[in-house]
C-alpha cells in the first residue's frame, strides 16, 4: 500500500503517474502507427477483393464460349423446348411429337385395413425388385411393405391409395419396366406378390388390369426423319449440339394425336454482351474505389488512406492502360473503343451494347480475338489475356504484390505489438522503482523530522535548565 506524502505532504502518486506518462510516450506512437497500418492494410484488402472480382469478369472474356454461344427457341414451349451448345449449327428444326415417355404403374388388390397384417402371408418371404431383395414378414401390413419397398432403393416408388398398394417405376421408358420374365426384375419367391395382387395368380404375369399405366418410350420426328425414340422425354445426341426436351403433356399416349413445333438455333450475342457489361461495371468499381482511397480533401486538408501511395497510383495507371491502349495493328477492330467500350475524361468506362452487338454480328472471330487472343497461337495477346496476367501478378498467393504487402503490414503490426509489450514491462519496472524511491525519500525525511524534533526538545530542555539556574542566583 502506498501512502502519499506522510512525511513531505507531497502527492507522490500523482508525481509517479506523470513520470510514467512520459515513459509511455513510445507506446502512444506505436499505437498510432498500428492504427495507420491497419487502415492501410484494410484499404489494400478491399482493393484485392475488388480486383479479384475484376479477374472473374476478365476470365469470362477469355472463354470462347462467351462469344460463340448459341440459343434455341421454340415456337411452342408446351410441345418442345431445346438447349443448344456452342458448336450447334444455326438452323431450324421441325419437331413432331408422336408419343411421350411414361413410367410403369401397377395397382394391387384392395385390402380392408392397410395397417393390419396380411392374412395371405403366412411365413417370412423374399421378393426381388430390380435385383433388390426385400424381406416380407407374416406380421407386415400393407403399409409396412410399402415402406420396405421404398427403403430398398430398387428404382420403384410405393404408395397406398384406397388400401391398394401402388408401384411406379422411378424412370420412364420400356427398358425400365418391371417384367416377371426378366431375371431379377420382379420375382415372387413365395406368392407374396400374388397375394398383394401385383402378379396374376393364374398367368403368373403382370396383366392389363394390374398395369394401369404401361411404360412407354418417347417418339419424335425431326425434319421428316421418323422413328426417333428415347426412354425419357429428353433427346440428346440426335442432333449435334442440340438437346430437345419434350413436354410430358404434349400428346396423349394412345397414338391418336401428335403435336408439332419449330425449334430455331441462332447465335446468342446476349451472353457476350452481359459478360462485357459485367466487366465494365467491375472496372468502374475498382477505379472509383482507388480514386477515393488516393484522393486529397482540400477542404479538410487531409489525404485519404492511400493518398501518395506510389503502388496504388501505378496500379491505376496500368489497369487504365490495359483497357485503353491498342490491342492489335490490323483489322477492322483494333481497340476496345472500336467495340463500343470507351473511357471518358474522368476515367469512367462506358459500354455501347448496340455498337458491340453490331461488331459481333459483323466479325465474331475478330471481336473475340480482341479479348482472348494468345500470342502463342496469334500474333498478339487480347485485352482479357493481358489483364488476367497483370491481375495474377498482383494477387497470386504468396508471390503477388498485394499478398506480399498485406504480409508486410501483418509482420510490422506484430513487431509493434511486441515493442508495446516491451515498453509496458519497462514502464511497470519504472513504476516499482519510483514507488520504492519515493518511499525511501519519505522514510529518510521522516527520520530527519524525528531527529529534528528530538534536537528541538533537547534544546528546549537546556534552555529551561539555564533559566532555573539564573533564578536561584
Amino acid at each position: 500500500m502506498q501512502l502519499d506524502g506522510l512525511a513531505t505532504g507531497m502527492d507522490t502518486t500523482s508525481m509517479i503517474d506523470q513520470l510514467i506518462q512520459l515513459e509511455r510516450r513510445p507506446i502512444y506512437n506505436y499505437q498510432q502507427e498500428i492504427s495507420e497500418m491497419e487502415a492501410t492494410k484494410g484499404a489494400w484488402r478491399d482493393v484485392n477483393s475488388r480486383l479479384d472480382k475484376l479477374e472473374d469478369k476478365t476470365t469470362d472474356l477469355k472463354l470462347s464460349s462467351t462469344f460463340n454461344s448459341r440459343s434455341a427457341s421454340s415456337s411452342d414451349k408446351d410441345v418442345v423446348t431445346a438447349i443448344a451448345s456452342n458448336d450447334a449449327d444455326e438452323t431450324n428444326y421441325s419437331v413432331t411429337v408422336k408419343s411421350t415417355a411414361q413410367a410403369q404403374r401397377l395397382v394391387g388388390t384392395r385390402f380392408d385395413d392397410a395397417s393390419a397384417p396380411i392374412a395371405g402371408i403366412t411365413t417370412e418371404s423374399t421378393i426381388t425388385i430390380n435385383n433388390s431383395d426385400i424381406t416380407i414378414s407374416d406380421k407386415d401390413s400393407l403399409r409396412d411393405i410399402s415402406n420396405k419397398i421404398n427403403d430398398a432403393d430398387s428404382g420403384v416408388k410405393a404408395s397406398i391409395v384406397d388400401n391398394h398398394l401402388v408401384l411406379e417405376t422411378n424412370e420412364t421408358g420400356v427398358e425400365n419396366a418391371l417384367d416377371t420374365t426378366k431375371a431379377g426384375s420382379f420375382v415372387d419367391s413365395n406368392g407374396v406378390l400374388e397375394t398383394l395382387g401385383l402378379i396374376d395368380s393364374t398367368t403368373k404375369e403382370i396383366t392389363n388390369d394390374i398395369e394401369v399405366q404401361s411404360a412407354s418410350d418417347a417418339e419424335i420426328d425431326i425434319n421428316g426423319i421418323t422413328g426417333i425414340t428415347s426412354p425419357t422425354n429428353t433427346f440428346s445426341g440426335v442432333v449435334d449440339g442440340v438437346t430437345f426436351n419434350i413436354n410430358p403433356e404434349a400428346v396423349a399416349n394412345d397414338g391418336t394425336d401428335t403435336a408439332s413445333a419449330n425449334v430455331s438455333v441462332s447465335k446468342d450475342t446476349g451472353k457476350a454482351t452481359d459478360a462485357v457489361k459485367a466487366f465494365v461495371d467491375q472496372y468502374n468499381s475498382v477505379m472509383n474505389f482507388l480514386d477515393g482511397k488516393t484522393d486529397y480533401d482540400e477542404e479538410e486538408e487531409k489525404g485519404s488512406v492511400l493518398q501518395g501511395d506510389a503502388t496504388a497510383m501505378r496500379l491505376q495507371t496500368r489497369i487504365r492502360s490495359l483497357v485503353s491502349s491498342k490491342v492489335k495493328d490490323t483489322g477492322d477492330f483494333k481497340t476496345l473503343s472500336s467495340l463500343g467500350i470507351e473511357i471518358d475524361r474522368d476515367g469512367v468506362m462506358s459500354f455501347d451494347s448496340s455498337k458491340f452487338t453490331e461488331a459481333l454480328d459483323q466479325s465474331p472471330e475478330e471481336v473475340m480475338s480482341i479479348f482472348n487472343a494468345d500470342s502463342e497461337s496469334d500474333s498478339f495477346d487480347g485485352m482479357a489475356v493481358r489483364m488476367d496476367s497483370y491481375l495474377d501478378q498482383l494477387m497470386q498467393t504468396n508471390t503477388g504484390l498485394i499478398p506480399r504487402r498485406l504480409d508486410f503490414y501483418d509482420t510490422r503490426i506484430d513487431s509493434l505489438n511486441d515493442d508495446i509489450e516491451d515498453v509496458e514491462r519497462k514502464v511497470e519496472m519504472s513504476r516499482e522503482r519510483y514507488v520504492q524511491q519515493f518511499a525511501a525519500m519519505e522514510e529518510a525525511i521522516s527520520e530527519m523530522n524525528q531527529q529534528m524534533s528530538w534536537m528541538q526538545s533537547q534544546l528546549a530542555s537546556l534552555a529551561g535548565s539555564s533559566i532555573m539556574m539564573s533564578g536561584n542566583r
